[in-house]
């Protein structure tokens, strides 16, 4: 057996060896600074994006209420436009101010309601439906003003809570309730 004493010069080899050891130590501390100065710049641009991000949904929000004022604006622009004639042929009719022939005075009123009743569907809204006599009363479409016994109902076979009277329409915009229908409803036998 061989012994190795420890003045023994290393061989040429581990000389390479051991310089190759300390290059590939050099790398991986260049690597590792390069990975950290890469964490670095990625942590500021996600910063900036997250900044980017709230100026985005600020001005996102800030031109939602610009086309909430401009859309409210418009549906407000175009009621008032609508409403003009009407107006107009209430302040003439008015100023003559003879409602001696009550057959002239019913085809006025009755021509302005027919306007009206135009404005509205132009607008979208539409009147919400009821049957009269035969419908139940409803609290997410009616809303009730009064109960009629049904001695003094127009329909006095009626069921208890059927809609005997509409006192004023309800209506509908786009589909979606705008105003309950008032009602009256029949009373139960008592």
């Amino acid at each position: 057996m061989r012994r190795h004493s420890r003045s023994v010069e290393p061989a040429p080899a581990t000389t390479d060896l051991t310089e190759r050891l300390d290059q590939i130590h050099s790398l991986l501390e260049e690597v590792a600074e390069d990975n950290t100065a890469l964490v670095a710049r990625l942590d500021q641009a996600g910063q900036r994006q997250a900044g980017q991000a709230e100026d985005a949904l600020r001005e996102i929000a800030a031109l939602r209420s610009d086309l909430n004022g401009q859309l409210a604006f418009r549906a407000l622009r175009d009621l008032a436009t609508e409403l003009i004639g009407p107006l107009t042929a209430i302040d003439a009719m008015l100023q003559r101010a003879d409602f001696s022939d009550p057959v002239a005075t019913e085809g006025h009123v009755r021509s302005l309601s027919l306007t009206l009743s135009g404005v509205l569907s132009r607008l979208g809204a539409e009147r919400v439906p009821v049957d009269v006599g035969a419908e139940l009363f409803d609290p997410s479409r009616h809303r009730c003003v009064g109960m009629v016994k049904p001695v003094e109902s127009p329909f006095p076979d009626a069921a208890p809570r059927t809609i005997v009277r509409i006192v004023q329409d309800g209506y509908l915009l786009h589909g979606r309730p705008l105003t309950p229908a008032t009602v009256e409803i029949q009373a139960g036998d008592e």
